[in-house]
């Protein structure tokens, strides 16, 4: 049996409807529903809420449930990346002030088209783990790579080397993470 149906039964036992849970867990009927039909899923603490509203224990609630264990497992890893992601974010800053000042333009030009390279990275295993990703959004995906790659070729042939540079770097990132998605076609 399924966490939904598990829930669905439990509620149905207890001879309660989904407005009354909902209005004693203080949400909405849909969101009751949703988590019944296994649309969504609750957050750890709604999950000890109704183990404890409902006499289950966690264990038999969530037993032989892959797609719970599953989204409890991409909330843990999305919670591990944040740190990653505010690293990364800060150092680019810092990488385009050093830019903009002429200070180690070399080293700092390949340090930062590193970052970036692990930023889209990170952001894209980010996305991966909300939603699965379709066809159509890694087109969009490839588009804006090339936009980028076509853009940094610009700014490399107006003189605009060093931003030129980081666009075309970015984008060949971008573009390789279209290929691995291609190739991989499963996270």
């Amino acid at each position: 049996m399924k966490f939904g149906d598990r829930l669905k039964n439990a509620r149905t036992e207890m001879n309660l409807t989904q407005e009354q849970v909902a209005n004693d867990f203080f949400i909405t009927r849909q969101t009751i529903s949703s988590w019944e039909n296994e649309k969504t899923y609750p957050d750890i603490a709604s999950l000890i809420k109704l183990s404890d509203y409902y006499h289950i224990s966690l264990d038999v609630l969530l037993k032989e449930d892959s797609g719970m264990k599953e989204y409890l497992e991409k909330k843990t890893v999305e919670k591990s990346l944040i740190p990653t992601i505010i690293i990364l974010g800060a150092s680019n800053f810092i990488f385009l002030f050093y830019l903009t000042t002429g200070i180690f333009n070399n080293i700092i030009l390949f340090l930062g088209t590193l970052n970036a390279i692990a930023l889209i990275q990170v952001l894209s295993i980010q996305l991966r783990l909300r939603s699965v990703k379709s066809i159509s959004s890694n087109r969009i995906d490839l588009l804006c790579g090339l936009g980028l790659f076509i853009l940094g070729i610009s700014l490399i042939l107006i003189n605009h080397k060093t931003l030129g540079t980081i666009l075309v770097g970015v984008s060949i990132a971008n573009m390789l993470e279209y290929i691995f998605w291609r190739t991989t076609s499963k996270f």
